[in-house]
């Protein structure tokens, strides 16, 4: 079997934080969101398991980190999925189902397990490769029910769980069984898979369209292919909106195992003055509080030097200098200096400089 991970992609929806990284850096509970996932993988899938990332914007940064790594457990493959254009500097890419057709060459002929890299199942997901092993079917894809389904590829299914339709990001109600970052396809289908692929990839793309995976599996099962879902008991983190990156922020840390629960070390050593952490807060290395009350659901990324703010529900990045900041639902860059805010929902991108006042200075 191959593990393919397609993650070309600039994370528009993740916007202003991926200007300046991959969004699968985002760090939540004091762990990148591929560090998260690739973890959890390496719990299910022995030593040498074959991995196909499909690189594009950003990867200089993201090969890097994944041979130093993960290259001593996986055996790792790339490929690079090149921009069809630009705008104002920023690449654009042509979609999910041309970064799985790069990875033809590397897979056709095996069993393919794709994950995407802002989703992260909760549970144990044993559960979907024991049906896969089992159950009379030429794939399996993990579904989940959603509250929004019109962000979602979404699944119709008849009474023993086979799809008889699957839709991208439906305008009116048709499901809530959203395809939730995990497809299985046996090797007997994958040549054909690559196949309709293949031809996909020949169609024009109209300004702003993407070549997108979820018809290729329509037109799979149009075709006889019978394709199940896997619908997990405990929930699959979405990473892929600001909301639901604070949704899975605030699911993370509620299962956290802190080995300091009451952040004793941090007091004594003086990292925490005059301050009150209302848990679950994850606090990074060299993260200085003073005089603030933190939480409940924050993350604290390293080196955050942090003076009389209230904040909670929120995701501070590494490098951040906050001072006289309230605010809650906010998810603030790596490098971000902020002064005399008081505002909820705040996206605030890496290196950005926000004061009232002439205190911060800047670094020429």
């Amino acid at each position: 079997m191959w593990l393919v991970c397609p993650i070309a992609g600039v994370g528009k929806r993740l916007q202003p934080f991926t200007f300046s990284k991959p969004k699968a850096f985002l760090k939540l509970a004091g762990q990148k969101l591929i560090d998260l996932i690739l973890n959890k993988l390496k719990t299910y899938f022995p030593k040498e398991t074959n991995l196909c990332f499909v690189l594009g914007y950003k990867k200089r940064q993201l090969k890097e980190h994944l041979l130093k790594n993960y290259s001593d457990y996986f055996n790792i493959k790339f490929v690079e999925q090149k921009p069809i254009g630009y705008s104002a500097e920023e690449p654009y890419f042509s979609g999910l189902g041309d970064a799985i057709l790069l990875t033809r060459e590397i897979v056709n002929g095996d069993d393919l397990f794709i994950f995407l890299s802002d989703r992260l199942p909760l549970g144990d997901i044993s559960s979907i490769l024991l049906k896969f092993h089992q159950e009379d079917c030429d794939g399996l894809i993990n579904v989940q029910e959603v509250e929004e389904p019109q962000y979602y590829g979404i699944v119709i299914t008849d009474e023993n769980d086979v799809i008889e339709h699957i839709v991208e990001k439906p305008t009116q109600f048709v499901s809530n069984k959203a395809v939730s970052g995990i497809y299985l396809f046996r090797k007997s289908i994958t040549p054909k898979l690559f196949e309709y692929l293949e031809e996909q990839a020949r169609t024009k793309l109209e300004n702003g369209e993407e070549r997108l995976f979820t018809p290729i599996i329509e037109k799979l099962i149009s075709e006889g292919a019978r394709i199940k879902i896997n619908e997990m008991r405990e929930r699959v983190l979405d990473f892929g909106r600001p909301k639901t990156l604070l949704e899975g922020n605030r699911k993370l840390l509620s299962e956290l195992k802190l080995e300091d629960p009451l952040y004793e070390k941090y007091f004594l050593s003086g990292n925490i003055m005059d301050s009150k952490i209302i848990p679950p807060v994850y606090i990074g290395e060299n993260a200085k509080i003073i005089d603030s009350i933190i939480g409940p659901n924050v993350s604290i990324g390293n080196d955050v030097f942090i003076e009389k703010c209230v904040l909670s529900e929120s995701v501070i990045g590494d490098g951040v200098e906050l001072k006289r900041i309230i605010s809650s639902s906010s998810i603030i860059g790596d490098y971000s200096k902020l002064e005399d805010l008081i505002k909820d929902d705040m996206n605030i991108g890496d290196s950005t400089i926000i004061a009232t006042s002439n205190s911060i200075k800047i670094k020429k």
